[in-house]
């Protein structure tokens, strides 16, 4: 009684410590996906120790976790109580949704309460695994340096802070780690429990561990010989600025050198329900350098809004009466606003403030203290402008002279800038009557004069060789930066303000559900176009590069007096019209497609999840791993059910009694060389703790070596066999 009383107090101040060092690996992965209800997963923790600790029955232990799962999922994701009659629909719907999604290998398609799912799976696995390493390894050293290497990287490349953290890992571990050195260090020396004995080699250990960690918590230290690896890892591996291999497609700050190819990616970073079509815009660029796109010196100021508070841009906003909203679902949190045109407010559940940079437009989403915050939903008010094309027509040339002188930052062109590249701008421009006509002649520019979209053969200016000009006259190949880097600066060649602005193309349509257009918008969105200032009107949007069209709406009240004007505003209409209309065609196209059922189709889809095959591949070899460093337990259970269902006769018992020697043998009851069956028998019987063996013996050298075989009753026999079989697995 005490021995079994000291060996429960001992596991289960392992496992609050095992709680304790969970919890650290659970709270960076729940800010870093801005995940709430953090309680509910340690909970879940909790009572698998729990279970684990008082050994309830196996079935009995995952019915409860099976309830407690369930009952997460509805009360985070249903609307509806629990015990309801919505329950059984809800599980039922989501079920088979995500097992449609999964089978047509639309993994990013799978639903918010599955994903919970397989993380409570996964932590699920992981104690299990704990609670062998514990009770049967009794050695924690390989979760505790994984641990270890867990929050190091997360502290290295991203967000999360684990200075504390690793402090209280470490701590934690050595003191696991220690207890369980005592125990194996107690059971290799065969020593009688003295729970005395033990706590006097435990105390000391813990001690000497807390006084070790606190004066060296409090010790003065250097900083880091390398302070950020993150920027050399990125120039070896090519994706840094300055690299030689291919850049990897996606937003960045740093624009300083444009040019070179580029690598595809399709990671989802977010979704939106909407019933429009946008751009996403997130900041602009003022100052070109021939190389690329930096920020000019000033100060601009910023402005502070709060949620559900109208915020004011450069742009302009639609009609009240025309208001729509979008929802942004952030699969990638950002500690900034994704802008749609014409926005006009956000709302979401916390309560950051919206810090708008006065020279870029960005804006920055941060905390009441000041902290960076990051938001994984939001939803944005807008109202799309509509321009007058009336009023367009009448932004003359002469205009442009009467344009304030806060606007000379967006006639900013370098002085090296070659005199070929001014020319081609007035020569795309003359005869234009109004400057509206004239930025519309340099965006149509690339459609007509040999250029072609690539994002592969894409050269990088030499020195001493300007970015625009080089695709202007040399390459004309490239994509959406050489194209909109090259139409801001023809037309700030021509006199008319201009900007190149960042952030992401409309995406992939999707479903629709309730009206609303769902977008998946992924690295390879990334996207830069062109606003430019027409007078009378304001800022505007144009997309310069080939294969991509823009989202203004343009009310054409003009009166046509002639027909060729009628002719000029219908093909603009229609042009204007083409590339949406592509764009509803392609997903029935991939529709009609997908149900289809071709060979090659399915090869591409197993290429494109290489990583998961791998994985898979990664997990049957530990599966295989697993199952031989078990097969003392799993391999005689199997047999015992098949000699269960096989006849008892002489054939049978011989087969039998070998197979008894061979898991004997796993256990390490092995016959020794020139031991007798006899003397074997009685070592086993004397190992195990039985007369078994000794019977089925006897019985077995009868069988051998006697002639004259007397009755057996093999029934006894089998039931002798399974008792011991039964002892070693125990």
């Amino acid at each position: 009684m005490k021995k079994s009383l000291g060996n429960f107090i001992e596991l289960a101040i392992a496992y609050v410590i095992i709680f304790l060092i969970l919890r650290e690996w659970l709270i960076p992965v729940m800010q870093l996906t801005n995940t709430g209800l953090v309680h509910l997963f340690l909970v879940f923790i909790g009572l698998s120790l729990v279970l684990s600790l008082f050994q309830v029955h196996p079935i009995l232990s995952g019915l409860v976790k099976f309830g407690y799962i369930t009952w997460f999922i509805v009360f985070v994701y249903s609307e509806k109580p629990f015990f309801s009659g919505q329950t059984i629909p809800f599980l039922m719907h989501e079920l088979k949704w995500n097992m449609s999604t999964i089978l047509s290998g639309d993994f990013g398609q799978v639903s918010d309460s599955f994903r919970t799912v397989l993380f409570v799976a996964l932590i699920w696995m992981l104690i299990y695994l704990i609670h062998h390493w514990i009770t049967v390894r009794k050695n924690i050293f390989y979760f505790f340096a994984l641990t270890v290497f867990f929050i190091a990287t997360l502290d290295t490349f991203s967000d999360y802070d684990g200075k504390m953290a690793i402090v209280k890992v470490i701590v934690l571990g050595l003191i696991m780690t220690g207890l369980l050195f005592v125990k194996r260090l107690w059971l290799q020396t065969d020593a009688p429990s003295n729970v005395i004995g033990k706590w006097k080699l435990v105390i000391p250990m813990i001690v000497s561990v807390m006084l070790v960690s606190v004066v060296a918590f409090f010790l003065p230290k250097t900083g880091p010989t390398w302070a950020d690896p993150v920027p050399f890892i990125k120039e070896v591996t090519g994706q840094g600025n300055f690299g030689t291999g291919e850049k990897t497609v996606g937003y960045s700050e740093d624009d300083s050198r444009l040019g070179g190819p580029f690598q595809g990616d399709n990671t989802l970073i977010f979704t939106a329900a909407s019933p429009d079509r946008h751009y996403w815009r997130i900041d602009t660029k003022d100052t070109y350098t021939s190389k690329g796109w930096i920020l000019s010196e000033g100060n601009f100021g910023k402005n502070v809004y709060q949620t559900d508070t109208p915020i004011q841009t450069s742009l302009q906003v639609g009609a009240p009466e025309t208001e729509r909203q979008v929802q942004m679902d952030i699969a990638v949190p950002m500690p900034f606003l994704i802008q749609t045109y014409g926005m006009i407010s956000v709302s979401t559940q916390d309560s950051p403030l919206f810090i708008q940079d006065g020279q870029t437009e960005k804006i920055a989403i941060e905390q009441q203290n000041g902290g960076s915050k990051l938001l994984s939903n939001y939803t944005i008010s807008y109202s799309e402008p509509v321009y007058s094309m009336e009023q367009l027509q009448m932004s003359k040339p002469s205009t442009l002279k009467t344009v304030d002188s806060s606007f000379d930052r967006f006639l900013q062109l370098p002085n090296t800038l070659p005199q070929r590249v001014g020319n081609l701008a007035k020569e795309i421009t003359q005869d234009k009557a109004s400057v509206y006509d004239q930025i519309k002649a340099v965006e149509k520019y690339f459609s007509s004069h040999g250029f072609r979209y690539d994002k592969k053969e894409v050269a990088i200016p030499a020195e001493g060789q300007d970015y625009v000009d080089q695709f202007l006259f040399d390459t004309k190949v490239g994509y959406c930066d050489n194209f909109s880097t090259s139409m801001v600066v023809l037309l700030r060649s021509a006199g008319i303000p201009a900007r190149w602005v960042k952030g992401f193309a409309p995406g992939n349509p999707g479903r629709i559900s309730d009206g609303l257009q769902e977008y998946r918008i992924t690295n390879d969105n990334a996207h830069s176009w062109v606003e430019a200032y027409v007078p009378g009107t304001g800022w505007m949007e144009f997309e310069p590069t080939i294969g991509f069209s823009g989202n203004v709406n343009i009310d054409y009240d003009i009166e046509q007096d002639t027909p060729q004007q009628d002719q000029v505003l219908e093909s603009e209409k229609e042009q204007e019209q083409e590339q949406p209309k592509k764009d509803e065609q392609e997903p029935k196209k991939e529709t009609s497609s997908s149900t289809s059922f071709s060979f090659e189709s399915v090869w591409t889809w197993v290429k494109k999840l290489t990583y998961v095959w791998i994985a898979l591949v990664i997990l049957m070899i530990i599966a295989g791993i697993a199952l031989f460093m078990q097969r003392k337990t799993w391999i005689p259970k199997m047999q015992v059910r098949a000699f269960r269902k096989k006849e008892a006769d002489w054939t049978n018992f011989d087969a039998s009694y070998h197979v008894l020697t061979k898991q004997l043998s796993r256990i390490g009851l092995r016959r020794k060389d020139g031991e007798t069956l006899r003397a074997f028998a009685t070592r086993v019987d004397e190992s195990l703790e039985t007369e078994e063996m000794q019977k089925l013996t006897a019985v077995y050298e009868q069988h051998i070596y006697g002639k004259d075989k007397q009755e057996v009753d093999f029934m006894k026999l089998k039931e002798s066999w399974e008792n011991l079989i039964n002892r070693t697995i125990g």
